[in-house]
């Protein structure tokens, strides 16, 4: 009996003591977030009911990752005390959404935007300088069916100020707003006069 008491009273030490070292956050670790920067709003006519921001496997995380592409230009890489305070698409999704100022939907209509994200990474060139990659692809989907109605292209690099992740998070920031604010005025453009023969604002409305 002793002996499994004995036995007992070292797991239950050794579960605190993993307990412990698992909350224990070290005091260099950072954590960061991309927060809308004083946009102003981008109205867009066209109603829409929800936007919706994708990224694949590798960027659907809180790592912050790097590439170096003198010395390995093939490898993804991860800061080691600094994360992001949640994942790419979750970010970009919220400084869209307030960005882009659109008409609400009625009676259960609207279209879509979906936002895939392609790339999302501090790209350094040599070892002193590094830009902020981001990659997106917005797709304007019809009411119900999530028919591709309209899709554009978007990319922008942003010079860091300084080569390292607080560098490369100033850097992330201006390139997201930069980008939301581009997708905005697409949309926008949309419903320009001789945009198209049917109004998008008229489609998403049905």
């Amino acid at each position: 009996m002793t002996r499994y008491k004995g036995l007992a009273a070292l797991m239950l030490l050794a579960g605190l003591s993993g307990c412990t070292s698992f909350s224990a956050i070290p005091e260099s670790f950072s954590i960061y977030d991309i927060g809308p920067q004083g946009n102003t709003p981008v109205p867009v006519a066209v109603p829409l009911v929800g936007i919706d921001v994708v990224a694949p496997s590798w960027l659907s995380s809180s790592a912050m990752q790097y590439r170096l592409i003198p010395q390995h230009p093939l490898e993804r890489r991860a800061y080691t005390n600094s994360r992001w305070a949640g994942m790419p698409s979750e970010m970009i999704r919220i400084v869209i959404g307030r960005v882009i100022e659109a008409q609400h939907a009625t009676n259960g209509s609207g279209c879509r935007l979906r936002v895939d994200v392609d790339e999302f990474i501090q790209r350094f060139d040599t070892v002193d300088t590094s830009v902020a990659l981001i990659e997106l692809r917005a797709s304007l989907l019809a009411p119900r069916t999530d028919a591709v109605m309209a899709g554009q292209s978007f990319a922008v690099e942003v010079p860091a100020p300084t080569a390292d992740a607080a560098g490369g998070v100033v850097a992330m920031r201006a390139g997201v707003n930069q980008l939301a604010v581009d997708a905005g005025r697409w949309l926008a453009a949309l419903e320009a006069p001789g945009a198209g023969a049917e109004s998008f604002r008229a489609r998403c409305s049905r």
